[in-house]
């Protein structure tokens, strides 16, 4: 093995030396040279992939037996996690290691492409090689230290019976779940680091490959990860972490989610399958290729990523954490024997965000022309990094609600209702838009669906896109189309609506123009008829409770409704379940489309109570929620109140006597209330700073 006396000498130097304090993400930047024909050529740097930092640091923790790491494609996991790491081990810290790969094939590959140019390009990795003509195979390498790097494929013979100082499982999910009627690669591979006891360290990464067999799973906490094997079930064992971004307009951190859900305004799955087989799927992507901030709405498009990701930002979070405003990570982390990290594929270093939704489009038309999910699958695992939800299952747990629509035309009040109830949701960025939604109700909570729709277009003029956070004048369109408007009864008179609430927040601007549109409406008369509405952050006493907002650049003085929403989506889930007309129970239309039942069901209970989304878009249970609060506040809906449904105020009773019963000769007779005189938008910081 030794050449010379020198070489002899090297080596024992090499032995005796101490363990380096380098992080191993800082030894990997001192001594993995990259090299890639074509591509970049220099040393790996973690600026390139910030989020690659804390897995591969934890590593080298003594208070875990291994790292698990779920991420899609072109991430940069195998540079990192696996060439880094074998370069700090060779260098820094020598022990026998094992890197297994899907097959043999793949194994060689690994070994030629990856670490044969690693250890040429990267002198102090070159120094470290053995000179024996033995000492560098394909399968095997030999360093000076004594240090022994096994590359090989899974097989119960080859992953029994030897120790190793360091374990590395790559493509995890795309090997059996058990080896040779052995046990999973991960039982196995925590087997050979035993002896080494603190000091030996497993890694096991991979995108998701397994199927999600359960479609009625929801997470019981923020970061728990659906009920399936391989990858995706270690992490589940593990303390959860999730990369969080900052918002670069209002500073709030939220979560680089797998999957789609941050993408502004995409429809759901059922209206994109209506839409993809005749259209250009590069100029959807391109639209819809926008993250929107939960928190504040703001439009981040996709050249900002680097910014996003940024080290000095961005963050890992535990499964029970939270991030400060001002990056400072809170709380305690699950105690657990596995470092776990998962991160979404809107994240990925190398992966655009068109890009990332066109090969989800592309899926879909697979889906739909020829039947076949096998592209749909690869893209959701690979790219965007989630576990795979057949489609088959999908439209089994969808059925329900589905099943029981009724052939009930749109605009027209059912005989058995009272009065009439419509909710506003407030949607910001590009694609703004108030979403309004219409409900019946009848005695003892019995609703229908009576009208659902988006208004997109802003009274300034013809063509011109609503924008609620830049215009006050653009809320006048809920005086003229929402709260004036009138349902058809069957004999031919119109009901109007009896109160419309109007949920507050969104982007900057909306809350202030908000204000001053109500107080326009109250002027006019129409207090009774109308409300904000805002969820609560907190539990509170009661469902909903009446507060005042101060505008933070005017005196007004604004009345507010807080809403328990937990307590409302309680009341929806009951309503969802009561199978036969009565008491809570809501008739669904048959005009209804597959996209508002996803919407429903876009959000699942916690443990806790908490209800949270599954889904990005849940406008449907959103406004559902409202109305209910609205039902509370006026009496039908609060328990407290005794509602007598036989001696009802007037607005609630006989329609020969209810004042929002209306001809439509009195109907035309409605003043609107007073317009204020248009000025230039107000921007956000973002907006001022990237967008403009």
């Amino acid at each position: 093995m030794f050449g010379s006396a020198l070489d002899l000498a090297r080596s024992l130097e090499v032995a005796v030396r101490p363990q380096c304090e380098l992080t191993v993400a800082e030894s990997a930047r001192s001594v993995l040279r990259i090299h890639q024909p074509g591509g970049y050529s220099g040393q790996w740097s973690p600026e390139e992939t910030p989020y690659m930092v804390g897995p591969m640091n934890a590593l080298s923790s003594r208070r875990h037996e291994a790292v698990c790491f779920v991420g899609p494609s072109r991430t940069g996991k195998t540079m990192g996690l696996l060439d880094g790491w074998f370069a700090r081990n060779v260098v820094y810290d020598p022990g026998d290691m094992m890197i297994c790969h899907m097959t043999e094939d793949d194994a060689r590959k690994y070994s030629k492409q990856r670490i044969d140019r690693a250890i040429k390009n990267s002198p102090q990795l070159r120094e470290m090689l053995g000179k024996s003509s033995h000492d560098d195979n394909v399968h095997d390498k030999f360093f000076k230290s004594g240090m022994f790097l096994n590359i090989l494929w899974p097989s119960s013979n080859k992953l029994s019976g030897t120790d190793y100082k360091y374990v590395a499982f790559t493509d995890y999910d795309r090997i059996p779940d058990d080896i040779d009627g052995e046990g999973s690669g991960f039982v196995l591979g925590l087997k050979r680091t035993q002896t080494f006891m603190s000091r030996g360290m497993a890694l096991f990464e991979s995108s998701p490959g397994r199927d999600l067999s359960d479609p009625h799973w929801r997470p019981a906490t923020p970061h728990e990860a659906p009920p399936v094997t391989g990858i995706v079930g270690i992490y589940n064992r593990s303390d959860r972490h999730r990369w969080y971004w900052q918002c670069p307009d209002c500073s709030e951190y939220f979560e680089a989610a797998p999957g789609l859900s941050l993408f502004a305004g995409m429809p759901p799955e059922e209206e994109l399958m209506d839409m993809v087989r005749g259209s250009d799927l590069s100029a959807m992507a391109d639209r819809y290729a926008l993250v929107v901030c939960p928190h504040c709405g703001s439009m981040i498009e996709q050249r900002h990523k680097p910014h996003l990701n940024r080290i000095e930002t961005a963050r890992w979070v535990a499964d029970g954490q939270s991030v400060t405003r001002d990056g400072e990570v809170i709380g305690a982390a699950p105690r657990a024997s596995i470092a776990g990290y998962w991160l979404g594929g809107v994240a990925a270093a190398y992966q655009k965000w068109d890009s990332l939704i066109l090969r989800y489009l592309q899926g879909l038309r697979e889906l739909v022309m020829s039947g076949s999910d096998l592209t749909l699958k690869a893209t959701i695992n690979t790219d965007q990094g989630m576990p795979y939800l057949p489609r088959a299952l999908l439209a089994d747990v969808q059925k329900g609600l589905e099943e029981r629509v009724e052939d009930m035309p749109r605009f027209v009040v059912p005989d058995w209702a009272r009065f009439l109830l419509a909710a506003v949701d407030v949607q910001g960025g590009k694609l703004a838009r108030f979403v309004v939604q219409v409900h019946a109700v009848g005695p003892d909570m019995e609703q229908a669906i009576v009208d659902r729709y988006d208004i997109t277009e802003s009274v300034r003029g013809e063509g011109v896109r609503i924008d609620p956070a830049g215009y006050p004048e653009d809320w006048d369109v809920l005086t003229d189309k929402v709260l004036n408007a009138t349902y058809r009864l069957n004999d031919g008179r119109e009901m109007m609506i009896r109160r419309m609430g109007v949920d507050l927040g969104g982007e900057a601007g909306v809350t202030p123009n908000a204000q001053a549109w109500f107080h326009r409406v109250k002027a006019a008369g129409l207090f009774d008829r109308v409300r904000l509405t805002k969820g609560a952050g907190v539990r509170q006493a009661t469902p909903v409770v009446e507060s005042k907002l101060t505008g933070k650049q005017s005196r007004l003085i604004t009345p507010y409704l807080s809403v328990g929403t937990d307590y409302f989506k309680d009341q929806v889930a009951i309503s969802k379940k009561r199978e036969t007309p009565g008491p809570a129970y809501m008739h669904f239309p048959s005009w209804l489309k597959q996209w508002w039942f996803d919407e429903l069901n876009a959000e699942s209970r916690g443990k806790d109570g908490k209800w949270r989304k599954t889904r990005d878009r849940n406008e449907s249970l959103d406004l559902w929620v409202i109305v209910n609060a609205l039902a509370y506040h006026l009496g039908p809906n609060n328990p407290s109140v005794r509602f007598d449904w036989a001696r009802p105020p007037a607005w609630a009773g006989d329609r020969d006597k209810n004042p929002l019963v209306v001809t439509k000769e009195s109907r035309r007779q409605m003043k609107p209330p007073p317009k204020p005189a248009p000025r230039p938008p107000s921007s956000s910081a973002f907006a001022r700073r990237y967008l403009l």
